[in-house]
């Protein structure tokens, strides 16, 4: 430790911290124009100046490092002239358009330039006047406003890793942008428009349309996914003017993606229910809450009085937990049934039951802290930067900053992928098999490959040596991370590949050695959240089992009434529907019809049904069936709790009012409830809040901030960490677990035979259905914001075959299968396995859709969705 003094207070620091964070522990803040808490210091704004007491000199505060009896002043006479100096070179070229620029009002240079008057220049130049970049169509780049603090390359690098602006020319003709004067292409994460000091950066979406202090803020959490970041929304007149951050705040430090920064007017979309409806005479008419409560209850009472079973219920995994908590009591204790799901059947199923039935928590043992400090890092079927953008960032800094071994399991190359020691290609499917050779591998203790398992590898397209050095650095590596993605989750192989992770990892003792473990990465903001609570036929509150009597009556006794025991998920569901015994659905944002592939099939089973709910936020394919359509409220209507990936529960807080008569769905359920004479106990969602606290303790707010912020003139301030419940699952309770799931028997496995050649004839694949870095779900096709980045699905197609067949982006070919055929536009990409061909997600409509086999199927296992992969013939279109 080093002392040392700050304006005349003795404060003590670890060595080799510098005077602007040793000012910061002793209270003081020293403005800065280049430093950033989470990137390298630069050095290059010298407004950080403070004065040494000894010395008389003035040094930089942010690349000095303190030494013992140092005596620092960060205010006086000749800190004050050396800042305003700095201040006057660096307005020498500044234009002068505070009025009309978007920075105007929370601008670190105009407030240090009131402060240090440095307006008041001794220097004469030119003003420059180069013209805007406005090729990008979501960032402007104004050379004329920089002041080249190079915070924006920086972050871009340091951080984020994509590279994708820097510094072009020299001396005064220095400028920022993209390489060669190109146009801007990167993720559009927004993170240099975010730490900019000035207007050079701009946001094209919403410049010129506000002034800060018209705006008011609320700092809430992003449900886009599921790295719960936390960001702030300024509104105007109940408008979403933008979004932000704060440099330090919540888990993401200060960084959003480009769907939480720009996705924000899906939600203001004229396109959004404001009231509920009702279908008469075969249409939809509006109505009011008054008139639909008590019909809806009167239906739904006399559906419920023929017995147990009669309703079932899908809910989102977008909801918050006071929601979800009221959805499966609603369902289980008003409704009489267990009938109950939620969107993670469609995937994450496979591994939360597995996973649930091992350790008994679906909370991770390691957090992005814990990524970022590992050994070695093996991701299976994920791409953490387009799913879960913040894990991606702690990926890349492990790698980069701690040179963690990455291991890359998939299909094709991602955003990680240059990151990576190893990309082994794996075609889908295989994910059971290869983990089960890998698990034996590392068990036979010989460190070579059985003939066998050197045959199988052969005939996966998998290369034996660098299978061998993944097996080499999971047996020497003392911090082993293992992260599984949407690809791993909804392989039709997922629930046995799941089951062989766990066993091989806790086989090598990784759910018992500190900083080891398994990183799930849930697709939808409140995955976790939503099981937790008990939303799916499974599992009751707390993942107790439903159809465990001893479990099923601790509940029973709480709430003082008798449960229904069977039940099931969305397979049990169109089953019962079928078969005559479901009479009516309920569904809060979830509508089956958009994900299964046969549409037809499912709209047939639908349609037996006496009634059908559906409450969302725009009208859909299920919601044109339904008998009463609700409008929902947004995430930024609402106010509620959801869980990370990280497994911190953070507050998502209303921004605005709700959207014409929305409500929020655990309000609608409180006022059903109460209006069918079966009242649940809760006043308000905030009384469901308590409840929840009361109950599971483990579960009140909890998050991570950074370990300084930054505030308004660049100064650094130190973060106080608050008193908060543990965010990670027990590892002890874990590992005593684990032991008694070792015992038992490995999961079989419909093994391919060593003659399955994973090979395909010319032009046909398999096709994936992968997600955007541009879009989270379908509802994100109605945002005019992210619509501009990506406005068409392009199937992505190996570059090598592209250019084989002299095709070039945009070319259209011919898809077919056995079932359907359509056209779709290409995107040639590299890195691509040969017998592989990708489409988003977001944009498979129902004639993208036809082109599945006209029937639903589900994993016998965990009921979850399989088939989502399907051979296909690709042929250009002459």
């Amino acid at each position: 430790m080093v002392k040392l003094t700050v304006n005349g207070k003795e404060v003590e620091v670890p060595a080799g911290t510098t005077i602007l964070h040793a000012a910061s522990a002793a209270g003081f803040s020293i403005p800065t124009f280049c430093y950033n808490p989470r990137m390298d210091p630069a050095g290059s704004c010298r407004i950080c100046a403070v004065e040494l007491e000894d010395s008389k000199r003035t040094v930089m505060g942010c690349i000095t490092q303190v030494t013992e009896g140092m005596k620092v002043l960060t205010e006086s006479s000749k800190v004050h002239e050396a800042r305003k100096t700095n201040l006057e070179l660096l307005l020498l070229h500044h234009p002068l358009d505070c009025p009309v620029c978007d920075c105007g009002g929370e601008c670190p240079l105009q407030n240090m330039s009131f402060a240090y008057g440095g307006s008041d220049s001794r220097f004469e130049s030119h003003r420059n006047d180069e013209p805007e970049d406005m090729k990008s169509e979501v960032l402007v780049f104004n050379s004329n406003r920089c002041i080249l603090c190079g915070k924006c390359v920086r972050i871009c690098d340091e951080i984020q890793d994509v590279h994708a602006i820097g510094f072009i020319n020299r001396g005064f003709d220095t400028i920022i942008g993209p390489p060669l004067g190109k146009k801007l292409d990167c993720e559009f994460c927004g993170d240099c428009l975010e730490v900019c000091p000035t207007g050079a950066i701009t946001d094209r979406f919403v410049r010129y349309q506000f002034r800060p202090w018209q705006m008011e803020k609320t700092e809430t959490t992003c449900t886009s996914c599921s790295s719960g970041c936390r960001m702030v929304v300024d509104t105007e007149n109940e408008s979403i003017v933008r979004i932000s951050s704060r440099e330090g705040l919540g888990p993401n430090e200060g960084s959003i993606c480009v769907v939480g920064r720009f996705g924000f007017n899906g939600v203001q979309s004229k396109s959004r229910l404001e009231t509920p409806y009702v279908k008469k005479a075969q249409r939809l008419v509006p109505s009011t809450w008054d008139d639909v409560l008590p019909e809806l209850s009167t239906k739904l009472s006399a559906i419920v009085s023929r017995g147990e079973g009669r309703v079932a219920g899908l809910a989102s995994s977008r909801l918050p937990l006071e929601d979800a908590f009221i959805f499966q009591r609603f369902m289980r204790q008003a409704l009489k049934s267990n009938f109950l799901d939620t969107e993670a059947r469609q995937g994450l199923m496979n591994m939360a039951l597995p996973l649930v039935s091992a350790t008994g928590s679906l909370r991770p043992l390691v957090d992005h802290e814990d990524i970022v400090k590992a050994d070695l890092i093996v991701v299976l079927g994920a791409d953490p930067a387009v799913e879960s953008n913040i894990t991606g960032l702690a990926i890349k800094k492990a790698v980069r900053k701690n040179r963690a071994a990455l291991y890359l399991v998939h299909g094709r190359d991602v955003s990680i992928s240059s990151r990576a020691r190893e990309v082994i290609r794996l075609a889908p499917g295989y994910e059971a098999v290869f983990l089960r050779a890998l698990r034996e591998t590392l068990s036979s203790g010989t460190g070579d490959l059985s003939p066998e398992v050197r045959v199988r590898l052969d005939n996966w397209g998998v290369n034996p040596d660098a299978f061998l050095r993944l097996v080499s650095d999971v047996k020497s590596s003392k911090r082993t991370i293992f992260v599984t993605g949407r690809r791993f989750h909804r392989s039709d192989a997922a629930f046995e590949a799941s089951h062989e992770l766990i066993r091989l990892m806790g086989e090598r003792g990784l759910f018992a050695s500190e900083g080891s473990g398994l990183f799930v990465l849930p697709e939808s903001g409140n995955d976790l959240g939503v099981l937790m609570m008990g939303a799916s036929f499974e599992w009751l509150p707390g993942l107790l089992e439903a159809k465990n009597s001893e479990q099923r009556s601790v509940w029973e006794s709480h709430w003082n009434t008798k449960l229904p025991s069977g039940g099931g998920g969305l397979r049990e569901i169109l089953g019962g529907i079928e078969a005559g015994e479901i009479r009516a659905l309920i569904s809060f944002g979830v509508d089956p019809l958009r994900f299964l592939p046969d549409s037809a099939g499912v709209r047939k089973i639908l349609s037996k049904l006496e009634l059908i709910v559906v409450a969302d936020l725009f009208q859909g394919p299920l919601a044109d069936m339904a008998h009463y359509v609700l409008p929902a409220a947004s995430s930024f209507e609402r106010s509620g709790h959801v869980v990370s990936a990280e497994g911190f529960v953070q507050p998502v807080a209303a921004a605005m009012a709700p959207w014409g008569n929305a409500l929020a769905e655990g309000n609608m359920i409180l006022r059903l409830a109460a209006q069918m004479g079966r009242p649940l106990p809760f006043d308000s969602l905030e009384a469901v809040s308590a409840e929840i606290f009361r109950i599971f303790p483990d579960l009140r707010p909890s998050t991570r901030n950074a370990a300084y912020f930054q505030g308004k003139t660049g100064e650094i301030l130190l973060s106080i960490p608050s008193s908060q419940p543990p965010h990670k699952a027990e590892r002890e309770s874990v590992n005593s677990r684990m032991a008694d799931f070792l015992k038992q028997p490995p999961h079989s496995i419909a093994a391919p035979t060593p003659d399955d050649k994973v090979a395909k004839e010319e032009n046909t694949f398999v096709m994936t259905l992968s997600k955007s870095i541009n879009h989270a779900g379908t509802q994100t096709l109605l945002d005019s914001n992210l619509m501009t980045i990506e406005g068409e699905g392009l199937l992505r197609v190996p570059r090598q075959w592209a250019r084989k067949m002299k095709l070039k982006k945009g070319a259209c070919v011919s898809v077919s299968t056995p079932h359907g055929r359509i056209s779709l536009p290409i995107e040639p990409v590299s890195g691509m396995a040969d017998g592989e061909v990708h489409f988003p997600f977001h944009f498979a409509d129902a004639r993208f859709m036809e082109l599945f086999p006209g029937s639903v199927s589900f994993n016998v296992h965990s009921g979850a969705q399989s088939g989502q992969t399907i051979d296909v013939k690709v042929e250009p279109i002459a």
